[in-house]
């Protein structure tokens, strides 16, 4: 992870294949999954999502979970690596920038 200089806000390196994000967290044990979104700006519509969440909380590095991380899909929807997330970066996603419907990954 970057410090952009111009706004001091960290920058995630994303690959340039990124196209979407999708939002995950694990709550008592179980891992909940969120919708796929995939921006029409591509990796750098991604970016500038990121970096709002960054005002919120922790986000980065590339290729890191814990609690709360966003998987980074490609074109076709599909997953191919994370970034890690702050539960506040987290949240910022789901009820601000992204919003979108949480699925549980077991299907409850």
């Amino acid at each position: 992870m970057t410090v952009d200089r111009k706004t001091t806000m960290p920058k995630v390196d994303l690959p340039p294949e990124t196209q979407g994000l999708r939002l995950c967290k694990v709550i008592h044990g179980r891992l909940a999954m969120c919708e796929g979104v995939r921006f029409p700006g591509g990796a750098p519509a991604v970016d500038t999502v990121l970096r709002r969440a960054a005002i919120s909380g922790r986000v980065g590095p590339v290729g890191e979970t814990g609690d709360y991380w966003a998987d980074l899909l490609d074109a076709n929807g599909d997953w191919f690596d994370t970034v890690a997330l702050g539960r506040d970066a987290w949240n910022s996603l789901k009820n601000h920038w992204m919003r979108c419907k949480v699925e549980s990954a077991d299907g409850r």
